[in-house]
């Protein structure tokens, strides 16, 4: 098709504005997040995050109102990461750290489980 093209384009700097006297220039590891070597999690993403929503719902939900002080709500998993997973519930959004980098499923397992117990106080 004559009126499709494909670019491809490289971050060199960002300059974020957030609002009036809001802006500041960021880093390009501030905002864009390093896969290499997680490979194996980004393939078990969607799988990972079916079997939180499904079998671990309530998990989810402490997550959003223990660890991040959100108010309660139909929280789901909505993806996940290295670094940390993203939560949704109606039109809020949260995203929790895991405090470390993680590179596989197993990992994840790990780490989502020791936040559970966390967040149930235990």
């Amino acid at each position: 098709m004559p009126d499709f093209a494909i670019h491809a384009a490289e971050i060199a700097d960002i300059h974020f504005v957030g609002g009036f006297a809001r802006a500041r220039s960021l880093a390009v590891g501030e905002v864009l997040l390093d896969l290499a070597g997680a490979e194996a999690l980004a393939e078990a993403e969607a799988g990972i995050v079916a079997h939180m929503n499904r079998d671990h719902a309530e998990a989810v939900g402490l997550y959003a109102a223990r660890l991040l002080g959100q108010k309660p709500g139909s929280w789901r998993l909505t993806g996940l990461d290295p670094e940390g997973c993203d939560l949704r519930a109606e039109n809020r959004t949260a995203r929790l750290d895991f405090g470390r980098r993680i590179a596989g499923p197993a990992e994840a397992r790990d780490v989502l489980a020791a936040l559970a117990k966390k967040a149930r106080g235990q």
